[in-house]
Parts: structure tokens; sequence; C-alpha cells
């Protein structure tokens, strides 16, 4: 008797072969389709663990999906699909807890009648799951920090089939982990956050043309170094992709206080000649997550991203000489400062909290291009990795030992491994950013 059909026997209605809606949809991720052998959607921890221990005690290999946005696409083995553990529950004292599979649209549209929030990424479809364990940089990150920095508890199984509580006082060590580690210690199959008010925001966004984008950045750096916690911003360099998406600098923008107020704060970049369009009021925080493209774009993405300690002006030009390049060019710049800068670099497994900006480049080579094209799109992406001084982990989709050097500093990542030693010393764990033992 095979694994698969062992494993159906004892949870009848949770695992699903190839050629079923419900595998179909566990082994699809964002960059394509999985094969797994099967893929197994439980309904609780307890059955989490079961599904662990039998693979384990197989020697089946894990793939544990919570949205897939992140996944490489499971070959063989056992596809865990979080996607039923996705209660959102409010507790007291603005205490929530949320499964695994959730979406963050979903988690906002839920805590918006209450006034609160959780502070994630910027996309509706996102899982918490993914996100969470990779540290979670989102609209609020000035005034919260990271989604990892709000995690007050975590439910867990471990590669030994346990189910733990990890807080501050239990199980420290792996609670730190998890918050910034991914996936590599076991699977989360509940957090606990502490929600934050997110009412009486204002935002929206301001369009320039491409006539000059160093006045643009420079201007956005100086707005965002005066400004208040309250003031969360990312600024995009976009190039010409569809009529209905114009090429140049683009600022989206929250501030959770008065038009006035963020009118005022923005003044610097208003002024500019370069504006074409100024959409800024009263926005609810489930307005301002977008919906993620339908699946992987018809071209590669190449480039880098990272932590600015210091957004210079030798920095900016670095930057912006990026986008003279025969291949379509795309800057990310994130606010960061504020919440974020204020929590300990060894509080959370994301250690660059010393960064004022988190930095994107990318370049679109699209399907079919050739070794040359591949090779020329990393011209001037490392003069502006320069200024960088570590990736961060769900920016990243490069994937080896050399990209995990790169978003764990050393101190950082033989913590990580030591715990990794402790709790998955077999290491059964293996997801996209794989930490050893």
């Amino acid at each position: 008797m095979s694994f698969v059909t062992e494993l159906s026997e004892r949870m009848p209605q949770r695992v699903h072969a190839p050629g079923t809606p419900e595998y179909e949809a566990g082994a699809h991720v964002f960059h394509g389709q999985g094969t797994p052998d099967a893929v197994v959607r439980p309904t609780s921890s307890d059955e989490v663990a079961e599904v662990v221990r039998s693979a384990v005690a197989a020697g089946v290999p894990i793939t544990v999906v919570a949205g897939g946005h992140g996944s490489d696409p499971a070959a063989g083995g056992l596809v865990i699909d979080l996607s039923n553990l996705a209660a959102i529950e409010l507790a007291d004292g603005g205490l929530v807890h949320i499964g695994p599979g959730a979406q963050w649209g979903d988690v906002a549209a839920a805590l918006a009648p209450h006034g609160l929030g959780v502070t994630s990424g910027d996309t509706r479809d996102v899982g918490v799951g993914g996100l969470t364990l990779g540290g979670g940089i989102g609209w609020l990150v000035r005034m919260h920090g990271l989604t990892v920095d709000i995690v007050r508890e975590v439910e867990f199984v471990t590669a030994a089939g346990d189910v733990l509580t990890l807080d501050a006082e239990h199980h420290p060590e792996l609670f730190w982990a998890v918050r910034g580690g991914g996936g590599n210690f076991g699977v989360a199959t509940r957090f606990t956050f502490q929600a934050a008010p997110v009412d009486g925001l204002v935002g929206g966004h301001v369009m320039f043309d491409q006539s000059d984008p160093r006045a643009v950045l420079g201007a956005w750096r100086d707005v965002m170094r005066d400004g208040p916690d309250e003031l969360n911003s990312t600024l995009l360099v976009m190039p010409p992709m569809a009529p209905e998406m114009p090429a140049g600098p683009q600022l989206l923008v929250a501030l959770r206080g008065s038009e006035e107020e963020l009118r005022r704060l923005l003044e610097p970049l208003l002024s500019l000649p370069s504006v074409t369009d100024v959409a800024l009021g009263p926005v609810e925080y489930p307005d301002l997550l977008e919906d993620g493209p339908p699946g992987a774009p018809p071209f590669a993405l190449v480039g880098g991203n990272g932590f600015v300690p210091d957004l210079s002006d030798a920095a900016l030009d670095a930057f912006t000489a990026t986008l003279e390049h025969a291949l379509p060019t795309m800057l990310l710049l994130r606010g960061l400062g504020g919440a974020f800068s204020r929590v300990a670099t060894d509080a959370t497994a994301v250690a660059q909290r010393d960064g004022e900006v988190l930095f994107a480049v990318n370049r679109l080579v699209p399907d079919g291009a050739g070794p040359d094209a591949f090779a020329s799109a990393h011209d001037g992406v490392e003069a502006a990795m320069a200024f960088t001084n570590g990736r961060y982990s769900n920016f990243t989709p490069e994937f080896g030992d050399d990209i995990v050097t790169e978003i764990y500093p050393p101190e950082t990542l033989a913590r990580l491994r030591a715990i990794k030693r402790e709790v998955d010393p077999d290491d059964v764990f293996r997801p996209s950013h794989h930490i050893t033992p």
C-alpha cells in the first residue's frame, strides 16, 4: 500500500490526488503548477501534526503552501495546503487570531468594521502565513513595524509532530526564529497579532512624468525623513508597460491624519513641475491593498533588493542610473524608519533595523530572451546594491546558500542554524530560502 493511499484511508476527504480541483489548487503557486504526489488540506493543527508525522516516518518530502506567492512549484512529495486554516477571530484587547491560509484582503475586510488593522503586504490575495514568516513590510511599517513585530503568539507544529504554543515565555528561541526565519522550522497553524487602529486614514497617489526622476527621488527622500511615523509611502518608477500604466515615478501614500496635513507634508513633491496627477483624500485601510496579478508575468524579473541604511545623494544617483538601460527597468523604494527602526536588531530574525528604505530594482527580460539579455540585465545593478546591507526575503526570488547569507547577517544566521539543529535536525522543512541545520 502506498503512503498516499494509507494516508487517504486515515484522513478521508483531506488527501487529494492529481486530477481533482483540490489538488490543482494546492499544487499551483504564483510561479507555476507543481507536480506533487498528493495535496493534503488539513483543518486543524492536530491534522497537520498527523500529516507531518506520517510523511517523516515514510521519508516523503514536505512542501508547505500558505498563499503560494513566494513558493517554488513542488516536484513530487506531499504538499500541505493550509488554505482551510483561514479563520479570523477578534479577541479582547485588540488581539486577533488568524489562520495561515487566510488572505490579507480578507483580514483587512474583517477588521475594518472595528476600525482595526494588521499591518501586512500590499496585495489582497497574499497568504498570511508566508508573508508573516518572512517579515512583513506593509503599509503601516512606520507606525507599527513589521508584521512579525506585532505577533504575540504562534501555534506551531514541529518536525516531530508536536503542537506547541510559541510566545515570549514559551519556547522563546523558536518564537524568535519563526518571526523572519521563514518556514524552516515547522508549520505555523495559527498566529495571534496585536491589531491597531487604522481609522482616520487619508492617502492616494501622485503621478509624475519621466522628465526628472532624480528630482522626485530626492524630494521623496527629504519628505520621508522629515515626516512623522504616521506617514507611510512607497515610491515606484515604472517603465512603459501598458496604456493604463503610464511610465514615470508614482507615489503611493497613506497618513493617519488629515488631508490638509498630508498635502502640507507632500508639498516638496506636489510642487515639482513633473507632477501629472494628484489623487488624495480619505481612504479605508482595505482599499490600500491591491489585487495581485493573476499569475506569473510574461517576463523574468532580474535585479535585486536590499535595505538602505543611508539614502544619500550618491545612493539616489546610483539608483537613478539603473533606469538608463535598453531593458525596461522598475524601481521601488519603501519608506522605513519609525517603529520599524525602534526594534532591536536581535529582537527578530529580520536584523536590518537601521534601514532607512527598502530598495528594489528589476529589469524586465521578456520570455524567450537569450543569455545575452539576461547578462546585460545585471548592468548597473551591482553599483546600486553597493548601497544596501542585506536582502528582504519576501522580495527575493533567487535561492541558494549564498542568497541566505545575504538575507541574514552572520550572527543571525548562526542563531537560526542552531535552532534548526534543535527542532529539525533531519532537515524535514526545506522552504525556498532554506536554512540548513
